[in-house]
């Protein structure tokens, strides 16, 4: 970010010097017009990045100024809206008219300086998808993680350091972070990027298939196995492969994962002869390997072998100052993709979705936007988000009390009732699904299989009931 133009749109002379002083200290080429008058013949002269309106001038009224001039002159996402006698009526017209945010005077400039990065990151976007012809898909990068927060800035940084490095990288983080997008982010800015980008989602697949996916079979290696097919590793030859929830790796299958990372030579299950493979190998997982190498599920070697570098993505409720650039986002792509024209999101919606604790992080958020602009019909409120969503959260789950049984240790007691506390939270989650179990595995931030397991140990029903 460096000297994007901001015209500063407000009659008062203190309110000028101080928004003046502030963005030219962020690294920004602050402008002032004092009337919606001079605010024209600056835009006309030379159109500026961003603009920040007052509602009240002494030639027009903002709300107005902002529809039938400074919209068709400027275009959407490019003015934040700023007041000292706002209402929420106020504010669901600035939105809904085009502008990208709406302040109340005081401005918290910690608040403003936020809303000014995320305004102009997303006219980047916004121009972006506007090259893209209908129903083209954003080409993969740094652009597709979107956020202006620290950890985010953070992430891409480390992201551009280690991507020329052909280097096994661990990608970490809670389900629905955008580990993947993190991996591709990865390829695309790698010597490889030529190459195929090669996903394979471990945690979707039993242990028989794991071996068979990633290193291929010959023909007759098992019953049905008709002709000889590739690996993912032998798939992704010159690019990358990613191997997704890689701690669901079956420990019998990961020596021979760990001799491919040091030979680069593969063999085929029912073949005696090694292929040399040209591949990086990215893993990601939402779980704590370390956890599983002390519990002797993982390999130690191949644990060091595969995390030469580690890159965590920040959960959002971690970033929750992005939401608003996500939202908006997420809005613009919703749009395009159910040919909708919503304006943007009034300012409670926005409240609900900032107070959010967000388990589903960044993929729970797409999915309560895209709901919400198929529900809506201009402007999204609270009302077109989900449920769980507008409550907050849902009923506590009642947990069993403690009760020593006859001849039963303290840590006897606490593995008990653990275990059925989360036998307990898995029913709760199932019910409130629909028995829908990847939706629950989504909001108990777990893989399918984990889930899977977790309900064969506690003897729970793959379906509900009659």
């Amino acid at each position: 970010m460096a000297d994007e133009r901001i015209l500063i749109v407000d009659d008062d002379p203190i309110v000028q010097h101080l928004l003046e002083q502030f963005l030219r200290g962020e690294g920004y080429a602050p402008l002032v017009a004092g009337s919606a008058a001079a605010a024209l013949d600056a835009i006309r002269q030379q159109p500026p990045d961003l603009l920040l309106l007052d509602i009240r001038l002494p030639d027009a009224n903002g709300l107005d100024l902002l529809k039938e001039q400074l919209l068709p002159e400027l275009g959407d996402y490019r003015v934040i809206v700023l007041s000292g006698y706002g209402t929420s009526q106020d504010a669901e017209a600035a939105v809904m008219a085009g502008a990208f945010d709406y302040l109340t005077k005081p401005v918290a400039l910690s608040r403003l300086a936020i809303a000014v990065r995320n305004c102009l990151r997303l006219q980047y976007l916004s121009a972006e998808m506007e090259e893209l012809s209908g129903g083209a898909v954003l080409p993969v990068s740094l652009r597709d993680l979107v956020g202006a927060s620290a950890p985010m800035q953070a992430l891409r940084d480390q992201i551009k350091r280690v991507a020329p490095f052909d280097v096994p990288v661990l990608i970490l983080g809670e389900s629905g972070t955008g580990k993947e997008l993190v991996a591709r982010a990865i390829h695309a800015l790698s010597a490889r990027r030529k190459g195929p980008f090669v996903p394979l989602d471990c945690g979707a697949l039993p242990d028989t298939l794991v071996e068979a996916e990633v290193f291929g079979y010959a023909r007759g290696a098992f019953s049905g196995a008709t002709q000889a097919k590739p690996g993912k590793l032998e798939l992704a030859e010159a690019g990358t492969l990613l191997l997704d929830e890689i701690g669901n790796i079956p420990l019998h299958s990961q020596p021979k994962l760990l001799r491919v990372l040091q030979t680069s030579m593969v063999e085929r299950l029912g073949s005696n002869q090694q292929v040399s493979v040209n591949v990086r190998v990215l893993s990601a997982t939402n779980s704590c390997l370390q956890q599983r190498v002390d519990e002797g599920s993982f390999r130690l070697d191949l644990f060091h072998r595969l995390n030469t570098v580690t890159l965590t993505v920040p959960p959002l409720r971690e970033r929750k100052e992005d939401i608003p650039l996500l939202a908006h986002y997420m809005l613009m792509k919703a749009n395009r993709a159910y040919q909708k024209s919503i304006r943007g999101l009034s300012a409670e919606a926005m409240a609900t979705l900032e107070a959010y604790r967000w388990p589903g992080n960044v993929r729970e958020l797409d999915n309560a936007v895209r709901s919400a602009v198929i529900l809506a019909d201009y402007l999204i409120e609270p009302t077109h988000l989900p449920q769980q969503i507008r409550a907050q959260s849902g009923e506590p789950v009642e947990m069993p009390k403690p009760a020593m049984k006859p001849g039963e240790s303290l840590s006897q007691l606490r593995r008990r009732t653990s275990g059925e506390a989360e036998r307990a939270t898995i029913l709760k989650t199932l019910e409130e699904a629909g028995w829908n179990k990847a939706e629950a595995a989504r909001r108990l931030q777990v893989d399918y299989k984990t889930l899977y397991l977790k309900m064969k140990r506690y003897q729970i029903p793959p379906a509900k009931p009659v």
